[in-house]
């Protein structure tokens, strides 16, 4: 074997070295999580509001109620300006999107997750006085959901206001958790 031989043998057994380093590293990086990003911070989302106690007598305010408004028809766009017609009456505004397919709507309809829900009753009042409020385990979107269907066109006049009868409590929306209003 001549010193050429030798040199290049080397020179191989170097580069292959530094490839397998490479490759390792590299897979070892690209497995690894985000920077800041924690199962913790996952596993417990933040609140979107916050419980108030409101005594009879005082009243529960639009500006007060987060909604999140989902589109489940086949109108395109129909969630979103449904949310706009809300936010002009002082609304929070949830999430948008699409129902789910296992929820569905002629006209309208509204969901809370607590009984008694005086919010969810302030919310209904703006489609109509005939729309009624569902209680579900299955929680949408951030606050009250409604889901909008085809014969939708637009809000009823209604006050954004309702007068508590007797004590209760409301979830009141956390500045910062909302999510729609960038």
């Amino acid at each position: 074997m001549t010193r050429r031989h030798v040199t290049t043998a080397v020179t191989l057994l170097v580069l292959v070295a530094i490839l397998v380093l490479g490759v390792t590293f590299g897979a070892k990086k690209l497995f690894e999580p985000l920077p800041g990003d924690n199962a913790a911070a996952t596993a417990t989302p933040s609140p979107t509001c916050s419980t108030k106690t409101v005594r009879k007598g005082q009243r529960i305010r639009s500006r007060q109620v987060q909604v999140s408004v989902f589109n489940g028809g086949t109108r395109s766009g129909l969630a979103d300006s449904t949310m706009a017609m809300l936010r002009a009456r002082d609304f929070t505004a949830g999430s948008i999107g699409n129902a789910p397919d296992d929820v569905k709507a002629k006209r309208v309809r509204v969901f809370t997750t607590e009984k008694g829900d005086l919010a969810a009753q302030l919310v209904a009042r703006q489609f109509g006085r005939r729309t009624k409020v569902t209680v579900t385990d299955k929680d949408l979107g951030p606050g009250i959901d409604v889901v909008v269907g085809n014969s939708f066109d637009q809000l009823s006049p209604a006050r954004h206001v309702i007068v508590v009868k007797k004590s209760s409590s409301v979830c009141v929306p956390v500045p910062s958790a909302s999510p729609g209003t960038s």
